[in-house]
């Protein structure tokens, strides 16, 4: 369904059909408040960016991203059917430095990684840093992404954001993209701890579950308020040597563990 009325009996039904989108869209309207501005990375038909929008009201702003000619069209036109007034809908794609980029369109779905059967489009982009300067937009409170593999270009993009707003960070997370690209999901997590980032992997089909980094489908990041970074590392560290078990250690938690040692080990000689 390309056009949809968030509203409408119909989209209910699309939602109750699809336990992901469900999850989603439920995950963004608990952490989201009225008054907010949110960037809506990969943002395609425009459901997470309506979503949002009802959630930041009249006060707060969305701005969307979808690079995908098709899908910004379709984008466009439910942002009018939704009266969606709180977005800015851009051409773009979000990356860790601007220019011209090749893009992989797919199915419902597109990125920088090659898929099989993909037809192939050169898009423009730009990085979150950037585009927050050059529109002189003064915070972003939370960053929602959907980008298929771009997942830590677009985080390294908007560094200088999340290091002064720390905002919230909603991100799905598509393994294969990253393989294809030679990164993983403990690059992302990696990156999002050396600032000073909580974690918490998700799987939004079942949101009450306890989920390990190695089966989520989302991670959310905060950064407490004011936190000594020292301090943070070592409880992040403290948290993970408890939930080790005994034996048969996963190798990603053991990599997890080196992390956050040799993070801490950095901060403490800072």
């Amino acid at each position: 369904m390309d056009r949809f009325e968030y509203e409408s009996e119909q989209f209910r039904e699309e939602l109750r059909s699809s336990p992901h989108l469900a999850g989603e869209v439920q995950f963004l309207r608990s952490i989201t408040r009225p008054g907010m501005h949110v960037f809506d990375v990969g943002a395609n038909r425009g459901v997470t960016a309506v979503t949002l929008a009802k959630a930041v009201g009249a006060d707060g702003h969305v701005y969307a991203f979808e690079p995908v000619p098709e899908y910004y069209r379709q984008l466009k036109e439910n942002l009018s059917l939704n009266r969606a007034d709180n977005v800015s809908a851009y051409p773009l794609a979000l990356s860790n430095r601007p220019g011209r980029i090749r893009f992989y369109k797919h199915g419902g779905g597109s990125g920088i990684a090659r898929a099989e059967g993909a037809e192939v489009l050169w898009v423009d982009a730009t990085t979150a840093a950037h585009f927050a300067a050059d529109r002189r937009i003064s915070q972003i409170d939370l960053l929602s992404m959907d980008c298929e593999g771009s997942e830590l270009l677009v985080l390294e993009g908007a560094k200088r954001i999340l290091g002064k707003d720390a905002p919230q960070i909603f991100c799905e997370i598509h393994r294969e993209y990253l393989d294809e690209l030679g990164q993983s999901v403990e690059d992302v997590v990696r990156f999002l701890r050396g600032l000073g980032y909580d974690l918490r992997s998700l799987r939004v089909e079942n949101l009450g579950a306890d989920t390990g980094i190695d089966e989520c489908s989302h991670i959310y990041a905060e950064r407490p308020p004011s936190r000594n970074h020292v301090e943070h590392l070592k409880e992040q560290l403290a948290d993970l040597k408890d939930r080790m078990p005994a034996h048969s250690v996963n190798p990603s938690m053991i990599q997890e563990l080196e992390d956050l040692e040799d993070q801490l080990e950095g901060a403490q000689q800072d």
